[in-house]
């Protein structure tokens, strides 16, 4: 078969038929969407592998008899698009190279590549470009995409549908202006966000909060920061990199000690900063500084303290930070600094937390515990930090010697003793990345905070309370991510929502800031229900006004109102409005995990603001990420596969069954060319096998059914009902699993058995059932099996329905205990690598020991009731299988066995001889267990 040509065949088909947009009407729906992608480039198997799930939860809803909406837009916002223009704009290599390579992707002259590439300078030409291009690779990956709703996020109608949302917003007091942390790139002087900052779609970079307190050293103070203000408590010295680069600066009129870099970050911080002197780190040791407290402390040398991070220097609770613990005790062994020993030798340990499990010191004793040796062992202190840490915040407890703060739990006392600190004058916050982050272009990300800035207050109390209630009844695919969103929930705060620089959508009060990526893109799937009608009727996105998105979306103002307001006729605005009510709310959004404590929590909550109960989204599905032979796709790894480049060498249909049966929704997936060129030959096997099942279901029959053909078919019928449960379920591995390699085993093992006229029989039963079961994994190859029976688009037949009284559970219980037999057979065969196998002898369980087994089970509630003699350690290893289907040990082996006894000894290679324990004279004939055959082999001499 020509993949190619039939993958080519069927885009088309699809396409010319509108074969995938559906309408209102008065079938039952099924509203799908996925997060729309950004614009700079091809799609990679990490978006496959979500396109392709999607694709099949939603082909089996149209084909479950729902009217499904599945649309797709694209996202240009923000600077992500700016940032390819402007590195293309100043001829950077590794850029042009890159763009290069994806255009080669679409474009066959080399001269026509270059041309477009240099386009790009122009940001909206990547726009236009791309926006296209994508639509070829949904196609090529075969999803059922409704293409006839797309736009832009830049699209004028959609600009002015996102200024609506934002208006609601600040009518509401949800969007607020004032002075907040946020991140920032100095260079580029525009607040970021996770969409303008390199990898941080899968390595999330957020805004930290230190408190940087000040210990008093001659007239100025240093500052030292740390995440756990409350163990100001236990400092016995602070900690100064010797090698770094500090500075004696004016900040707000106080001198103070600080890095270099923590200097220049601080003015970003709405400090005013004026740097007197430099220093470096070394000129520090040893001197004695006062904490807030009025303790008279040592500066110690550590070679872990990052001037880069926060102040630069750390303050010491050796008896609770298990670095501060290590680096005292390297400094005691350190030669370089032996003038020290007596200073770092008299210092103590001073508990302040009391935590179950542990002494007055944990720091040490988790440190000897885990036996680190020193600071090079930075993995191993990483994971005691966090493990203790952890430990101390959630379970600790302020010890008496912590002043007001005594007897809290550290969870309180942290926040308490925080704004204490800075209440007198002792502390300021120092806001730093969560991670070291640059942007797109390059820059690197810092924490400032700006005057008058745009935000999105989540905390406010009315809107977070209607978001948990949305979230309670809120289906969430796999359930175990809930808790996830609940703990986004509880946290999200105040979130800058707007940029001083970008693509995208003006805030409509204040056009000198553009609505930022992440916030123009939560309540979308709403637009998506009447964009069609609005390009269709040519309404003009000046007659988008405030009062059209009112009345459709939530019914304000009578119909004559808005008609008179906008211009939109009235017939036209009931049409509109029909649509969006008919299909909102969003039944299912799917995406991948990484968007759970940014995008997908936004658009709950802009429903929750926007809408009615009646229109809040109903579930949520979700996949895991995609890493590539063992490693996150990287550019620079050279391990991104690309979606153009997989269906160059590999049909469409081969790399949707891996991407859906490689890995469950919440497990990670790795993918590996090894695997995937694997699993080809079980692809090419079923195809051949399918191909023949469809000829042979044309050829006429007897309707003789033989215990063979009724196994097959219960195993067919019961691999139908199986599977669709699964679907319902989302489990979409499962169902793979039962429809293309469950069934592909139980037919060869069926066709090794049959005979012709058996094979003819069930195919005629199953050919059109197997076809539509694979179609929504495999669309591109079903179609043309489909239309070889001289029928029209398999993709919008209806599912198959189980045939319940084809399930015979006896008959698959019979056949797969003969197979499980030929198994141990052949595994015990397999032992024996120096001999020649002459016969078998097979010897079945006694009547009396299946019958006590069947007593054994029936008395006793779990395995550790048995004893310990041969039988009941047999019954233990498969107890509950036994207990919850009894009929198991019901079988009739030996009669069984003896009329598969050719078959047998035919696919063994050599002759069998069946034999009772009762009769058998074998001294190995007790080791017979209830569906467990003794097997004795003899050999040749």
């Amino acid at each position: 078969m020509d993949f190619i040509e039939v993958q080519e065949k069927w885009r088309s088909k699809w396409f010319t038929a509108n074969a995938f947009e559906p309408s209102v009407s008065s079938e039952k729906k099924f509203f799908f969407t996925v997060p729309y992608p950004y614009v700079t480039g091809n799609l990679h198997v990490g978006h496959g592998r979500t396109y392709v799930n999607a694709d099949v939860i939603v082909r089996f809803k149209r084909m479950s008899g729902f009217n499904v909406l599945w649309p797709m837009g694209f996202h240009i916002t923000g600077t992500p698009v700016l940032a390819v223009s402007d590195k293309i704009a100043k001829n950077d290599p590794e850029t042009i190279a890159l763009y290069l390579e994806y255009v080669n992707a679409y474009e066959q002259d080399d001269a026509k590549t270059k041309e477009i590439v240099n386009s790009f300078k122009d940001p909206w030409a990547v726009v236009n470009y791309f926006s296209k291009k994508l639509v070829q690779d949904f196609q090529k990956i075969g999803v059922s995409i409704d293409y006839s709703r797309q736009f832009t996020t830049g699209d004028p109608e959609y600009n002015a549908f996102v200024q609506w949302q934002f208006l609601k917003y600040k009518e509401k007091g949800f969007l607020k202006q004032g002075d907040y942390p946020i991140l920032y790139s100095a260079s580029e002087k525009n607040a970021v966000g996770e969409d303008d900052i390199k990898d941080a779609d899968t390595d999330a970079v957020e805004v930290q909060e230190f408190i940087s307190i000040k210990s008093k050293l001659g007239d100025s103070f240093i500052l030292s920061s740390t995440l756990r203000p409350e163990t100001v408590f236990g400092i016995t010295n602070a900690f100064v990199n010797p090698e770094g680069d500090y500075v004696q600066a004016l900040v707000d009129g106080e001198k103070v000690f600080c890095s270099k870099a923590a200097a220049e970050k601080l003015s970003f911080q709405k400090h005013e900063v004026k740097v007197l002197k430099e220093l470096k780190g070394s000129e520090f040791v040893g001197k004695i500084i006062e904490t807030p407290l009025g303790k008279k402390v040592p500066l110690l040398p550590a070679s872990f303290v990052n001037v880069e991070n926060a102040s630069g220097f750390v303050h010491s609770v050796p008896a609770h930070a298990p670095y501060d613990y290590v680096a005292l005790q390297d400094l005691k062994k350190d030669k370089k600094h032996a003038d020290l020993f007596s200073i770092v030798e008299g210092i103590e340990l001073i508990s302040v937390i009391s935590v179950e499990g542990f002494g007055d010191f944990p720091a040490k004793e988790i440190v000897e515990k885990m036996k680190i040796a020193n600071l090079k062992e930075k993995a191993k202190i990483d994971k005691a930090t966090q493990d203790l840490y952890k430990l101390e915040f959630y379970q600790g407890r302020m010890k008496e010697n912590c002043s007001q703060f005594a007897g809290l739990s550290v969870e309180q006392a942290k926040k308490k003793t925080g704004e204490w600190l800075k209440q007198e004058k002792k502390a300021i916050s120092f806001y730093e990345t969560s991670r070291p982050a640059f942007t797109r272009h390059g820059d690197k990300v810092i924490a400032a905070v700006l005057s008058d800035q745009w935000f999105l207050d989540y905390n406010s109390p009315d809107w977070k309370k209607k978001s948990f209630e949305l979230l309670d009844e809120l289906k969430i695919i796999p359930e175990q991510y809930k808790k996830q969103f609940h703990d986004v929930f509880e946290w999200l705060d105040k979130r800058p929502c707007a940029r001083r620089r970008g693509l995208g959508t003006q805030l409509p009060f204040n056009n000198e800031w553009i609505i930022e990526s992440l916030s123009d893109s939560t309540f979308y799937p709403a637009f998506y229900t009447i964009i069609k009608q609005i390009k269709a009727n040519k309404i003009q996105p000046s007659q988008l006004k405030p009062e059209f998105f009112d009345f459709v979306f939530q019914g304000k103002h009578s119909i004559q109102e808005a008609s008179k307001t906008t211009g939109v006729p009235i017939e036209l605005l009931q049409s509109i409005k029909k649509e969006f009510d008919y299909w909102y709310p969003c039944d299912q959004r799917h995406t991948g995990t990484a968007h759970i404590t940014n995008h997908l929590s936004f658009y709950c909550f802009a429903h929750t603001a926007l809408l009615q109960k009646e229109k809040w989204p109903k579930s949520i599905s979700l996949n895991e990420l995609v890493i590539s032979e063992g490693q996150k796709m990287s550019k620079s790894k050279g391990n991104v596969v690309t979606l153009h480049k997989l269906f160059a060498q590999y049909p469409v249909d081969l790399a949707r069954l891996y991407l859906v049966n490689t890995a469950d929704l919440g497990s990670k997936l790795d993918f590996r060319l090894k695997d995937l060129q694997a699993l080809q030959k079980s692809f090419n096997k079923l195809i051949a096998v399918l191909s023949e099942i469809v000829i042979f279901s044309t050829h006429d029959s007897a309707e003789k059914e033989t215990p063979m053909t009724k196994w097959m078919l219960s195993k067919f019928e019961s691999a139908v009902k199986e599977s669709t449960t699964a679907l319902k379920e989302n489990r979409i591995r499962d169902y793979s699993q039962k429809t293309f390699f469950d069934l592909l085993n139980s037919w060869e093992y069926f066709s090794s058995r049959a005979t012709p006229e058996e094979e003819i029989l069930v195919s005629k039963k199953i050919a059109e059932k197997w076809v539509k079961l694979l179609s929504p994994i495999m669309p591109f190859y079903c179609e043309e099996l489909w239309s070889s029976l001289g029928k029209d688009f398999v993709s919008l037949q209806q599912w198959p329905v189980v045939s319940e009284e084809l399930i015979d559970e006896n008959a698959e219980l019979e056949e797969d205990y003969l197979q499980n037999v030929l198994q141990d057979v052949r595994r015990i065969s397999s032992l024996m690598k120096n001999k020649k196998i002459a016969s078998a002898k097979i010897i079945v369980a006694s009547k009396e020991k299946k019958t006590q087994a069947i007593n054994l089970i029936q008395k006793h509630a779990s395995p550790e009731e048995l004893s310990t003699d041969a039988l009941s350690e047999y019954l233990k290893k498969n107890f509950y299988s036994y207990r919850t289907k009894p009929e198991l040990l019901e079988l009739s082996e030996y009669d069984k066995l003896v009329s598969a006894k050719d078959f047998i000894s035919e696919s063994l290679g050599y002759p069998v001889v069946i034999e009772k324990e009762e009769s058998s004279n074998e001294e190995k004939k007790e080791k017979a267990m209830p569906l467990k055959p003794s097997v004795l082999l003899s050999f040749t001499s």
